[in-house]
């Protein structure tokens, strides 16, 4: 039998073990091209076409890299080169097409032609940037993000 001593040490000591992130697989690479890295969970992994890309995921493609998302609602998501964009948040419901995506773009260009999430409810598509929060109510744009002051949205 464990004492209550032993039960109370055990119990601090599991909940101040740090808790694994498992982040969904939310996307997958339908296109690729040059040199392109995921950061996930703080490790560098070479992208793979066909391979899955996971909710938390950095994205960063070189000065020769692009890389083409095909997301679970069927949104296409597109970066181009120099581009450093994070899957902040992804959810979605096959049934009632619920949830939301939102991407963050520090540097770089990201297309998106939106999915079954702005079917039912606009704006469920974010995309933020160092300077401002779109909010996805349309099918499709673009944004470039540069290390300047500039910024361009294009519909």
């Amino acid at each position: 039998m464990i004492s209550p001593a032993k039960k109370l040490c055990l119990s601090l000591v599991l909940a101040a073990t740090p808790v694994l992130s498992f982040a969904e697989p939310v996307a997958t690479i339908k296109t690729l091209s040059g040199d392109v890295t995921l950061i996930r969970d703080g490790e560098s992994l070479s992208a793979a076409l066909g391979q899955r890309v996971h909710e938390a995921d950095r994205i960063i493609t070189s000065a020769n890299g692009s890389i083409g998302l095909l997301f679970d609602d069927d949104t296409r998501v597109a970066a181009g080169p120099d581009s450093t964009l994070s899957l902040a948040d992804f959810s979605f419901d096959d049934i009632s097409h619920d949830g939301n995506l939102d991407v963050e773009v520090d540097n770089g260009t990201l297309s998106m032609i939106a999915g079954k999430l702005v079917e039912n409810r606009p704006g469920a598509v974010k995309v933020r940037t160092p300077a401002a929060i779109l909010a996805v109510r349309g099918t499709e744009f673009s944004v470039k993000v540069s290390n300047s002051l500039d910024k361009d949205v294009a519909e």
